[in-house]
């Protein structure tokens, strides 16, 4: 059994991986592929979504022709090339609310938050603790920003606008300074491939600062690693005391690198594709009676068939990433085997290779020191999902393995770790801590470290993936908010002089109306919510055979059935004070596996 197992689930060859990409199965096994249903739900949404758009373009492009009186000059296609290209520009803000007339895409929460065509600091700030990307921030060291380090932000630069009382080292004292970094993105692409491309990417480092109401704001960025004096024509650091445009611009430079990240690294590779390694070897080595394979077996239900999707949707040349991304085909690999491998394919860069244990909730709160971080709602909503699910998974482990010595004696849990990590195989890396490596190349022996790791899997599976896709429609369908790329290069704001010419320039920085729709569609699409694509963690069924683990699983609904009521009452008391609610970790709204 065990031999037709794996070649029904065989690894792909290395030679024809995606490149970057870590291992995952060779083509679609039989029987993980969509139903018939849910291929229908996707087309469906996405032609309605389509042809909503191109209705809105077409009334555009006849209004621009008859207010602009354009004539054909009779160039072979009789001039509709030149006034396409044209009308596909963005003409004036409030331009952008034109797509979202209709009932069916109804304007993302992000818009209604623009005030004089831009997004308060304060708003700004709050995207990335309950946005589509909250796992970067982390709190700031003072070596972070020493004079010497590569963003060097000084007193000088913050008490213009924070007050002349302020002081570094009461921010630092008081857990007051904040920081998003960039550096994977560092030199990822030259100047000629962006210029080939048409489209341009940056490597931004954003300080912020958490004020007297709890609120963290943008208090200085700065737009590349490293700023070169003489070909770079703006300042090395922007603050809010910078002017309104370049103070924009370099917010919008840290936004469309944001949701490259999220795109790339904290979606598609953290959950996703790592999930892919676990389902694989799952399937490959476990059978249908052993309690790892009913414990996780609900939470890989078409991944497979989403990650296949995506390997020709985003992955492969022509695909999203190559053709509305800011990094096109060839600079998104090497983003994936930089954040995955540790290395560049085309570079000579080296960093950390992705590590299992890392994705642990409490590790990654830990390691980037965001504990005691107010109105950080993914924070607190994915501490409950986490507890949750640590106890129903370590209930039912502990129903089958009463002490360490039953781990290490059996043998298909061995194999199954095996799978996971060998160099062959699964290859990942860091399935539990360094300290504890002698389980990885010896045997797994603790009941504790079994826990952790499923539990992880089926975090990442479940709460982390909806952390990072639900959000995508309500700020990334807004193309002023997070444009999938920038169109021309940050120093083309200083090719004009005046606060009035440089607002125009940054309408020009945002996709056309094309590369408007495909984005749109997109994260439409992505954003499908159970039960369509599949059963939320509320309704789905319950997986166990045995009577023991199907009351651990009936408590596990009970426990999700209470965090459901808790959030829904302080949502619904955010509402009431005027503030965004956090709505993507309610138990409802998490499907039950990576699913879509």
């Amino acid at each position: 059994m065990s031999s037709s197992l794996k070649d029904m689930f065989p690894w792909i060859e290395p030679e024809k991986r995606y490149p970057g990409a870590p291992p995952y199965v060779k083509g679609l096994p039989k029987g993980e592929g969509f139903s018939f249903f849910k291929i229908l739900c996707f087309d469906f949404t996405a032609l309605k979504s389509v042809l909503i758009l191109i209705i809105t373009q077409l009334f555009h492009v006849l209004g621009y022709s008859s207010r602009t009186q354009f004539k054909p000059k009779g160039v072979a296609d009789f001039g509709l090339g030149v006034l396409l290209a044209h009308a596909d520009q963005w003409e004036k803000f409030k331009d952008l609310f034109q797509f979202f007339k209709w009932p069916f895409l109804p304007k993302p929460l992000i818009a209604d938050l623009y005030k004089d065509q831009q997004l308060d600091d304060v708003e700004f700030g709050r995207q990335f603790l309950q946005g589509l990307n909250p796992v970067l921030m982390r709190k700031c060291k003072p070596e972070d920003i020493a004079v010497a380090s590569k963003f060097p932000v000084t007193e000088a630069h913050l008490k213009p606008h924070l007050g002349d009382d302020f002081s570094l080292q009461s921010a630092f004292d008081n857990h007051k300074l904040y920081l998003v970094d960039y550096e994977i993105f560092e030199d990822i692409i030259d100047a000629n491939q962006e210029d080939q491309l048409g489209r341009y990417t940056s490597s931004p480092l954003c300080l912020f600062h958490l004020n007297d109401k709890d609120e963290l704001v943008p208090v200085a960025i700065k737009v590349k690693q490293k700023h070169d004096k003489e070909s770079d024509p703006h300042p090395e650091i922007f603050t809010p005391k910078s002017s309104a445009t370049e103070w924009k611009a370099a917010k919008l430079a840290v936004s469309a690198t944001d949701i490259a990240y999220q795109g790339i690294i904290a979606h598609l590779l953290d959950t996703h594709l790592a999930i892919e390694v676990c389902a694989v070897s799952t399937y490959r080595i476990l059978s249908s009676d052993h309690i790892l394979y009913q414990l996780l077996k609900p939470h890989f239900f078409n991944t497979l068939a989403i990650n296949y999707m995506a390997r020709s949707t985003f992955l492969g040349r022509g695909g999203f990433f190559d053709s509305t991304g800011a990094l096109g085909y060839t600079s998104s690999n090497e983003l994936l085997s930089r954040a995955y491998w540790g290395k560049g394919l085309s570079t000579d860069y080296q960093g950390e290779p992705w590590e299992f244990y890392k994705k642990a909730l409490p590790h990654s709160l830990k390691s980037r020191g965001v504990e005691h971080l107010p109105n950080y709602y993914y924070k607190h909503d994915a501490l409950l999902m986490w507890d949750a699910t640590k106890k129903y998974v370590g209930d039912v482990i502990k129903n089958h393995y009463k002490d360490n010595q039953a781990v290490e004696n059996d043998d298909k849990l061995q194999d199954w770790k095996n799978e996971l990590i060998g160099p062959k195989k699964g290859t990942l890396k860091g399935l539990l801590p360094p300290e504890k490596a002698s389980q990885l190349t010896g045997k797994l022996n603790n009941v504790d470290d079994l826990i952790e790791i499923v539990t992880t899997m089926i975090f990442l599976a479940t709460t982390q993936h909806a952390a990072v896709n639900f959000g995508q429609y309500d700020y990334g369908a807004w193309v002023a908010n997070m444009p999938f790329a920038l169109y021309k290069p940050f120093s083309s704001l200083y090719t004009v002089n005046t606060e009035e010419k440089r607002e125009e320039m940054l309408l020009t920085w945002l996709p056309g109306r094309q590369q408007t729709i495909k984005q749109i569609v997109l994260v439409k699409v992505l954003t499908i919510l159970p039960p369509i694509t599949s059963k939320s963690l509320l309704t789905l069924p319950n997986p166990f055979k045995q009577e023991p683990d199907k009351q651990v699983f009936k408590d596990f609904r009970k426990r999700l059935r209470e965090i459901e009521s808790q959030l829904k009452e302080r949502n619904k008391k955010l509402k009431q004070e005027g503030k965004t609610p956090y709505v993507y970790l309610q138990p409802s709204h998490i499907p039950q596996s990576i699913a879509i």
